[in-house]
């Protein structure tokens, strides 16, 4: 049987992860594990919708199952909390075949908060030249908060931010930027939630 079946809703996350998740052995110890992806059709709101019948099929070849998606975008962001997404997403996984082995992660708002720190691999990823720093640049535009390090709209700052430095928006920025940067320091709760079910899932032994 093989490890983890991941569902995400998109290219963007799919990339992200790829790159993310070679590197969780050594930063998160945790024993190499395998891994495969599925895109969900339906994007955000098909996740929320159609991830047990999509993961149904994959119950008896998998140990565990990931479902990746964006709060923004899901379809009841305005009647639910993340944590109710999740939480209703998984009750539908566990009758589904996946009791007790799967994981549900709902970023709020979207993957973009994941891709903001304040790191020179993320600046590089993005090709930003400009004389001020790039977080510099967001603050005194008013994206960031002098006392927080994720924009209120994560997306729409790093898309500004891709413009101004001239390089077009993709997958492989994401991944570039997953792949170098550190996320020691990260607090965002559905990315710690992830690494810690991935090391309760994976012990060294």
């Amino acid at each position: 049987m093989k490890d983890i079946i991941i569902l995400v809703a998109d290219s963007y996350q799919e990339k992200v992860l790829e790159a993310l998740l070679p590197r969780v052995p050594i930063s998160s110890g945790t024993r190499p594990f395998t891994y495969d992806f599925i895109r969900n059709p339906g994007h955000d709101s098909g996740a929320y919708n159609d991830s047990h019948e999509l993961l149904r099929p994959y119950s008896k070849q998998y140990s565990y199952a990931l479902v990746l998606m964006d709060y923004e975008g899901c379809g009841v962001e305005h009647q639910k909390s993340a944590e109710e997404v999740e939480q209703y997403v998984a009750e539908l996984l566990d009758r589904s075949g996946w009791e007790n082995r799967n994981k549900v992660v709902v970023i709020t708002p979207e993957l973009e908060t994941w891709m903001w720190m304040d790191n020179q691999h993320v600046t590089n990823a993005i090709g930003w030249e400009q004389k001020e720093g790039l977080y510099e640049w967001a603050r005194r535009n008013g994206y960031i908060g002098n006392e927080v390090y994720k924009p209120e709209r994560p997306k729409e700052t790093l898309e500004k931010a891709l413009k101004l430095s001239g390089t077009p928006k993709s997958a492989a920025v994401y991944k570039k930027i997953a792949m170098h940067a550190s996320y020691k320091k990260c607090e965002d709760k559905a990315f710690i939630g992830m690494i810690g079910t991935l090391q309760e899932w994976f012990p060294v032994v």
